[in-house]
């Protein structure tokens, strides 16, 4: 499924500043990925030879411009001289839209719905998970909603390039519709009863996990079939939202990988 070109915002990721984004890993999982492809890469003396050829080689293949600057001139340009010698200028993220995902949607998906996650770091490191554990896309809301930045792309290791990302306008509709689809949609809180070793995570899973403050939404918790939660031993009353994302999804991955083996 290609991801929708309709953008409600400007072309680029942000404004002329935040709309870079640097580092080999993050630039390079860009270009190999070919998703969403930067419009400019610049790089300098800093990028060890056999890297600038591959950047040369994958920009070539996409028709991207990849001039060579000075270090210097990246750090201006990215406000960071954390650059490892390569930047990339981005276009708007391509979400994908709800209704052509729903309709080429898997048999069996396995989905993370995200309910206002607000947190770059937060979002960034959800997506990381999402990618190791073979997510097939991550969901989440029009408003309220961080957005893909380039600190999102730094969090997520690069996985912010393989992972698809749906954006729905009503949350609500969307949830009705995948239980229409027969999807089971489970949601995640530290207040429920059952542990989440003791769901059933085998068939079409959507997992929803809500905002770091408040949580999941009433009427979107209403929703779901049922809640887990994460057994604690610590003193700590709760995990972060990222942290609790990643125990969750190994629960999910390791229950469906046992299943297709069974």
């Amino acid at each position: 499924m290609s991801p929708s070109r309709k953008s409600r915002r400007s072309p680029l990721m942000g404004n002329h500043q935040r709309s870079w984004i640097w580092g080999r890993h993050a630039v390079l999982e860009a270009l190999r990925a070919a998703r969403w492809n930067p419009t400019e890469v610049r790089w300098s003396d800093d990028l060890p030879r056999e890297t600038a050829d591959e950047v040369a080689r994958l920009a070539a293949r996409l028709g991207i411009p990849a001039p060579h600057e000075p270090a210097e001139r990246l750090r201006e340009l990215c406000k960071s001289r954390e650059h490892q010698g390569l930047i990339a200028r981005m276009p708007a993220y391509p979400y994908l839209d709800a209704r052509e995902f729903l309709e080429a949607m898997p048999a069996s998906p396995c989905l993370l719905v995200l309910d206002s996650i607000q947190d770059a770091f937060n979002f960034g490191a959800m997506l990381r998970c999402a990618e190791v554990f073979g997510v097939d896309a991550v969901v989440v809301g029009a408003a309220g909603q961080c957005d893909v930045t380039s600190q999102v792309v730094r969090s997520s290791a690069g996985a912010a390039h393989h992972v698809p990302i749906v954006r729905c306008e009503s949350f609500t509709e969307f949830l009705r519709e995948l239980a229409a689809r027969g999807v089971r949609v489970v949601a995640a809180s530290e207040k429920a009863e059952q542990s989440l070793d003791c769901a059933d995570f085998r068939g079409p899973t959507a997992l929803v996990i809500g905002n770091e403050g408040e949580g999941i939404a009433p009427e979107r918790l209403a929703l779901c079939d049922e809640t887990v939660s994460i057994p604690q031993r610590g003193r700590v009353g709760s995990l972060n939202a990222a942290v609790a994302a990643g125990v969750l999804l190994y629960e999910v991955a390791r229950q469906r990988a046992a299943a297709k083996h069974s």
